[in-house]
């Protein structure tokens, strides 16, 4: 069997911690054909072989090996809980309240990856994922330039892995703003060698 990605996927960075987590989440699949000499895939069943209708949670990556090559597909991918039509209407309805970690902490980079499936929701979950991208987006930014209250850092705990980068860029600006502010950004100071130089010339002239 050839696994190489798929066309229109999207290759995974294997020196990034957060793209192994992500490929190594579970998604459901069922067979469509008999695959010789996987069985050990299915650790119930104990046989060599897949039988066609077979169900199990496999990982993303393989998944996308089994279930995303048009013309020789070995497996249909059913589409996650959080990505349903259920889900993407409670965005719609207002999507700055929800707790969108729960739904994964990687959905952006998760949703994305489905689309490659070419499920009959593909069009409407790519919607959704930018839609639900653009309403959030400027509840973050205020959220994280009013970081230094408690209620916004509560905030943090309600983003994905995306819009948590965000949130700590939008920090580390206001951050910088309030030392440029104070003038504390321009102040010349030692270098922390120089700094134990002279601590060490102290001590030895002591």
């Amino acid at each position: 069997m050839d696994c190489a990605p798929a066309s229109g996927t999207q290759r995974q960075n294997y020196f990034s911690i957060d793209d192994i987590l992500m490929s190594s989440e579970k998604i459901s699949c069922q067979f469509q054909n008999s695959v010789h000499g996987l069985g050990y895939l299915d650790v119930a069943c104990g046989k060599r072989d897949i039988s066609e209708g077979t169900k199990m949670d496999l990982p993303l990556w393989l998944a996308t090996v089994l279930a995303a090559h048009p013309g020789r597909r070995f497996a249909n991918v059913e589409i996650t809980k959080p990505y349903r039509e259920v889900y993407r209407q409670i965005l719609k309805a207002d999507a700055t309240v929800v707790d969108l970690r729960k739904l994964g902490p990687y959905y952006y980079a998760m949703g994305q990856q489905l689309l490659v499936f070419d499920s009959n929701e593909s069009i409407f979950i790519a919607r959704s994922l930018v839609q639900t991208f653009s309403d959030r987006f400027r509840k973050i930014m205020d959220w994280s330039t009013n970081s230094m209250k408690a209620d916004c850092m509560q905030h943090k705990e309600k983003l994905d892995e995306v819009e948590r980068k965000l949130f700590l860029l939008g920090q580390q600006s206001l951050h910088n703003q309030i030392k440029w502010e104070s003038g504390d950004s321009h102040k010349i100071r030692a270098s922390e060698m120089i700094v134990r130089h002279r601590k060490r010339k102290r001590e030895e002239q002591s």
